[in-house]
């Protein structure tokens, strides 16, 4: 998993093709729905894939990219990375009325607060992030979006920040 979020972190579109091909590889009776986002001039922008297997959430990838200081890329310090898949042995899957809720079970998240990321899969694939911990998946100045949503038509997010 480390190698992975060095990965992600050092080559984010490399890493994103690699997950992408071995998971068409793998994809047997498997859908990707995917997503790309570019927000305020490219200070916020990123790609969400989620991998499904008979209507049933069974991956989630995420690379958010951050602006540094000055409102342009100086690092990819300013990134956000989820690499999630059902049975990984990080992370607890469930269902909950319909939306499949991924616990995180990290040592690096606080204990005394939730690290949930709630997928609802309907036309469009909803992810949830508020309750998601911003801190050990991102570097310095990055955050997760509150919401992103990959819709059923075109390959643009629909995405929500949380407030300044």
């Amino acid at each position: 998993m480390k190698r992975l979020v060095f990965l992600a972190a050092v080559f984010p579109n490399v890493f994103l093709a690699l997950t992408t091909m071995t998971s068409f590889a793998q994809a047997s009776g498997q859908e990707i729905r995917a997503c790309d986002f570019d927000l305020k001039g490219g200070c916020r922008s990123g790609q969400v894939r989620v991998t499904l297997a008979d209507g049933k959430v069974v991956g989630l990838d995420a690379f958010v990219i951050w602006c540094g200081r000055g409102g342009h890329r100086k690092s990819l310090d300013y990134s956000c990375t989820i690499n999630s898949a059902r049975g990984d042995g990080e992370s607890t899957w469930s269902d909950d009325a319909g939306a499949t809720v991924i616990n995180d079970g990290s040592p690096y998240t606080d204990p005394t607060k939730p690290d949930r990321i709630k997928v609802t899969v309907g036309r469009d694939v909803s992810i949830d992030l508020d309750e998601a911990q911003s801190l050990w998946r991102c570097g310095a100045g990055a955050e997760l979006p509150l919401t992103i949503v990959i819709p059923a038509q075109g390959r643009t997010c629909r995405v929500r920040l949380r407030a300044p």
